[in-house]
């Protein structure tokens, strides 16, 4: 008797663990459900924070910031490198990089950078990672335009190299070779102030990507952090995605 009594105690204490459990992942889901542009980014933020643990004990993959760009005031000499060891393999990394990285306006624009290569190497995953980044509409306007560029069948419009051509040190000549670690070099657009977007929920900061891909070196992209958000969102970027000057030679696929 005594035993069938631990029994039930036990049984009932692991029933109310598994309901604590479960209540703290619902409490998890909501809070990031209300700071993120939609469903499907709760979902993944929330696997972020799992993720985390497990890319820094492996260590494979580190990224960092160097340099501070202002959330609320417009300083037109502020400037950023956010540097990274490799592009994200999976989903999961992504969401990794994403808990390191979203908190700050250039982390943001890496992000998108590297959901770019992603959704080269896996469309499925890469736009799970461009849904937690960007703002709907712009999620919409990029998809429709990254189908076209990492679309190796259409050798006149494809531009499958259009990540790395973002990164330091990779021009048309080297194949879009960029120095490693790879290097994404932020600035504060000089001309353009912050601004408040009532239909954005936040202040849009305008920023610009120094690349060699172009003919015109500084790409605009903005971002922006809704209100009630913890992270940044993309919001505005086609000077990022539209076409970059073709690979003279060989292309080697960046790590």
């Amino acid at each position: 008797m005594m035993t069938q009594k631990i029994k039930t105690e036990l049984i009932a204490l692991s029933l109310a663990l598994l309901a604590l459990a479960g209540c703290g992942q619902s409490e998890q889901t909501t809070t990031v459900a209300t700071s993120a542009a939609g469903e499907q980014i709760a979902e993944s933020s929330a696997n972020a924070d799992v993720a985390q643990p497990a890319m820094q004990a492996g260590g494979d993959m580190s990224c960092s910031i160097d340099g501070a760009i202002d959330h609320d005031s417009w300083n037109a000499s502020q400037h950023s490198d956010v540097t990274f060891t490799h592009f994200p393999a999976s989903l999961r990394e992504f969401e990794s990089a994403f808990s390191q990285l979203a908190g700050e306006p250039q982390g943001a624009v890496a992000l998108q950078v590297m959901a770019f290569e992603l959704y080269r190497r896996n469309p499925a995953e890469g736009e799970k990672a461009l849904k937690m980044v960007n703002t709907d509409v712009n999620c919409t306007q990029t998809l429709r335009q990254l189908k076209q560029m990492m679309d190796t069948k259409d050798a006149v419009y494809a531009r499958p190299y259009l990540a790395a051509a973002l990164l330091r040190g990779a021009t048309p000549d080297n194949g879009y070779t960029p120095d490693e670690p790879y290097t994404l070099q932020v600035r504060v657009n000089p001309v353009s102030k912050y601004q408040e977007s009532e239909m954005l929920g936040g202040t849009v900061i305008y920023l610009q990507v120094d690349s060699k891909g172009w003919d015109t070196n500084w790409r605009g992209v903005e971002v922006v952090k809704p209100e009630g958000s913890d992270h940044y969102l993309v919001s505005n970027c086609p000077a990022l995605y539209t076409q970059c000057k073709k690979v003279k030679g060989a292309w080697k696929e960046p790590k």
